[in-house]
């Protein structure tokens, strides 16, 4: 029996997600209603062959956590999410700084990253119930681009990102951390999504 026969099934859906996160530097929202896309965990494990004798047996080596796409809508005005000011602020937060003001200090892994415990859920039909959950730990953005500036176009800017991150949990939790977000931002700003 195919799925579609069935009125009491509902098969996930690419458009219904959101990711959850401490923000960009001028939002205090944490779920990311600019975000067009991002990638789900994926995950590559390596295999090791053994000959015995005239056979060969496989057996599983090491987990590699695959790096993940984010695309983002751009805004310019001072109370939205602009990219380019939330990209300084995270090369900040990762403890860049610039050759001509201390070329000694390097760049770390940092727990106040906008993208560190990064949440991604898939949500079901109703737009309330998590289907799917990951939290990327230990995550960092590593690539980041602009879209291209063009006369020609009336597209909204986009910046992608992407993020390598140790591993994703699954499973729930993103509600009480959401709840701390919450109770710990409480003015919401204007234009910001505050019903999930």
């Amino acid at each position: 029996m195919s799925f579609w026969t069935d009125s009491t099934i509902e098969p996930k859906r690419n458009f219904r997600f959101q990711i959850i996160s401490d923000g960009w530097a001028q939002s205090n929202d944490p779920i990311w209603y600019w975000a067009k896309s991002i990638d789900k965990p994926a995950f590559d494990v390596s295999t090791n062959d053994y000959q015995l004798i005239n056979h060969k047996f496989k057996y599983p080596g090491i987990v590699t956590w695959k790096n993940i796409q984010m695309t983002l809508t751009d805004f310019a005005d001072g109370g939205s999410p602009n990219a380019g000011l939330s990209l300084e602020q995270e090369l900040i937060n990762i403890g860049y700084t610039r050759p001509n003001q201390d070329a000694m200090t390097g760049i770390q892994k940092a727990t106040n990253s906008a993208v560190n415990d990064l949440v991604i859920q898939h949500l079901a039909a109703d737009g309330d119930t998590i289907a799917d959950q990951w939290t990327l730990r230990g995550a960092f953005i590593i690539s980041a681009g602009y879209s291209k500036l063009d006369y020609s176009s009336d597209e909204l800017s986009e910046v992608t990102l992407e993020i390598a991150y140790d591993y994703a949990d699954y499973g729930t939790g993103a509600e009480e951390r959401l709840d701390r977000l919450r109770a710990a931002n409480p003015q919401p700003q204007p234009g910001t999504v505050t019903d999930l």
